[in-house]
């Protein structure tokens, strides 16, 4: 029970971390289109790979990588055959996991300034593996792309400074980020300690309320937003390369839909198993709300810097706002209730 309990909850923190990773790579893109008009950011969205390696190991960072990477292809890649996808998509990310090699060290550490050094040294090396996969695929495939002048005919010193220029950045804003967070919630970055589960008693408010409208929910948002992200497929071979493009709005959608739809069926389960634990669901449903809230963010200023509409956003993130702010009403109801009821059973 302790190491399914253990699983569950690495699988929870990579599709959370992977969410907010790739909401942080949409926002810093939509900021830096201006500067790196061919692709690459500044930005600290391989934070998220990190902090999974150095809390669950290198396969979780790996797989959290592998996810951010997989959801930036989708919405709106540039193709010119499967290696560059692979460079430019499939790789950055998942490489970065290298850092988790270092976990075993940091975990060991006593004192607070090796484990600052152990942590920084993980991330540069994970950053360093990540500007590799890019340096390699604008020296190989974008020969022909070359936008700064200075750099015409000299493909691999135009991908060298155009990848210091973006990656070089990051990981140091990562560096000093990561640092920050270690010293003032070291727990964030260290290995958990698992812990037998408790009994939870039955809420009937939760478990036969708030699982219900969530599956519902749920059940539309995956349904309707797949139809609409399927419909807006655009698929067109120019020989050379590919131009390919979906609705990227419905890709969020339906993703928060299926995940909500698998975290309410689990829900389910535990209640009909008489062994709920309502903090779980609550933190992903609230987590779900708070990527739908940094996401519309991260669509207005792309979509402003374009001047195209952004009222809809507006809405959105309103939404979320109003939902998020529901959870944590109802965590605290919640945890509220649950302690009245372990005080009559200890009466």
């Amino acid at each position: 029970m302790r190491k399914n309990s253990d699983i569950i909850r690495t699988i929870v923190e990579v599709a959370i971390f992977a969410a907010l990773g790739f909401v942080f790579d949409e926002l810093q893109g939509a900021v830096a289109k201006a500067i790196f008009p061919t692709g690459g950011s500044i930005g600290f969205a391989l934070i998220a790979v990190v902090i999974v390696s150095y809390r669950r190991g290198p396969i979780a960072g790996f797989f959290t990588g592998l996810i951010m990477g997989g959801l930036d292809f989708l919405t709106g890649p540039y193709i010119l055959n499967f290696w560059q996808v692979l460079l430019d998509y499939i790789f950055p990310y998942s490489v970065v996991a290298i850092c988790g090699f270092f976990k075993p060290l940091f975990d060991n550490a006593t004192i607070k300034r090796n484990k600052i050094i152990i942590l920084l040294l993980g991330t540069l090396i994970g950053g360093l593996a990540k500007f590799t996969c890019h340096f390699l695929s604008g020296g190989i495939f974008f020969a022909d792309y070359i936008t700064w002048v200075e750099f015409k005919g000299q493909p691999w010193l135009y991908s060298l400074a155009y990848n210091m220029a973006a990656v070089g950045p990051s990981i140091v804003l990562t560096m000093i980020l990561l640092v920050a967070l270690y010293l003032r919630a070291p727990k964030v970055l260290e290995a958990p300690k698992v812990e037998v589960e408790k009994q939870e008693y039955n809420i009937r408010f939760f478990d036969y309320g708030v699982n219900a409208v969530m599956a519902v929910s749920g059940i539309f948002l995956f349904i309707f937003f797949l139809i609409k992200y399927i419909e807006s497929y655009y698929f067109e071979d120019y020989g050379d390369s590919f131009e390919l493009s979906f609705d990227q709005d419905a890709l969020m959608l339906f993703i928060t839909g299926l995940l909500l739809m698998f975290t309410t069926l689990n829900s389910i389960l535990k209640t009909v198993v008489k062994r709920q634990n309502y903090r779980l669901t609550t933190v992903v449903f609230t987590a779900l709300s708070f990527a739908n809230i940094v996401y519309p963010i991260a669509r207005m200023i792309r979509l402003s810097i374009k001047g195209k509409d952004i009222n809809v956003y507006f809405i959105w993130m309103g939404v979320a706002v109003l939902i998020t702010s529901l959870l944590v009403g109802l965590y605290q109801y919640l945890k509220k209730a649950h302690r009245t009821e372990e005080s009559k059973i200890s009466n």
